[in-house]
């Protein structure tokens, strides 16, 4: 990716969701310090069509130490956001700026030992102009482009991932979108974008499970919805598999 993309603005992003963003950059700000580099906004919430479903993903990237004190301010940050609206599901990373400049997986510098599998399909994601800069410079002044061998090995563990979810819908629709992306070479899709591409180039016959999914993530599944999540699950998980490796033979 040579010419990135500039960043959201939260003003652009869906009226329920702008408070909560808010939220998000000034609790997380005033509990990291100076400490935070940058705070990056990404996921569902900056794609339309995605209807406000959906965690608030988030990175902070650190450019000194989380000390004590700051581990402690940011995790009751994380507790008072709970009680935002928009707010309840916080899926975020606390990572290095020497490691965010980097291309291998970088560790989460408050739980030992895990590392971001999905660190170029996060940077793809920035760099394509699917985030909101909450504090800091804009992406490309940190991170470098990932090569097509990077997102390859990102969708590669998602795929590893998304078999050991608890939840069929997460795991249908996190299908649909590994096989976007592997049609379109573009792994800058959300789930509910990717349902809609698999409604219209997979087998008919996948089509309720597709829709229970979107359902589930609406609130509207019933109990048909679950039967046919859980029954077409392995065919999803197949043909992501059969996409990743090269072949093109539908299960």
């Amino acid at each position: 990716m040579t010419n990135p993309r500039a960043p959201l603005a939260i003003g652009d992003l869906p009226a329920p969701v702008r408070a909560a963003a808010t939220a998000l950059g000034s609790e997380v700000a005033r509990a990291l310090g100076d400490g935070l580099h940058a705070l990056y906004l990404y996921g569902a919430v900056t794609f339309p069509e995605s209807e406000c479903t959906g965690d608030l993903d988030y990175h902070a990237i650190m450019s000194s130490v989380v000390a004590g004190p700051e581990q402690a301010a940011y995790q009751a940050a994380r507790g008072r956001l709970a009680g935002v609206p928009g707010c309840e599901e916080l899926d975020g990373w606390v990572i290095s700026l020497g490691e965010a400049r980097g291309s291998e997986p970088p560790l989460h510098l408050l739980q030992p030992g895990l590392r971001d599998g999905a660190w170029a399909l996060h940077r793809a994601h920035w760099l394509a102009g699917r985030c909101v800069v909450l504090h800091g410079p804009d992406p490309d002044a940190i991170v470098t482009a990932p090569a097509w061998a990077e997102q390859l090995a990102g969708l590669k563990a998602e795929l590893v991932f998304l078999r050991s979810a608890d939840h069929d819908a997460f795991a249908v629709l996190n299908a649909c979108r590994i096989l976007r992306s592997m049609a379109d070479r573009d792994v800058v899709q959300s789930k509910f974008g990717s349902a809609a591409w698999a409604l219209e180039h997979l087998p008919a016959d996948l089509g309720p499970a597709i829709r229970a999914a979107l359902n589930t993530y609406r609130g509207t599944a019933s109990a048909t919805d679950a039967t046919a999540l859980a029954t077409a699950r392995p065919r999803f998980e197949a043909l992501a598999s059969a996409s990743l490796s090269g072949a093109s033979r539908v299960p």
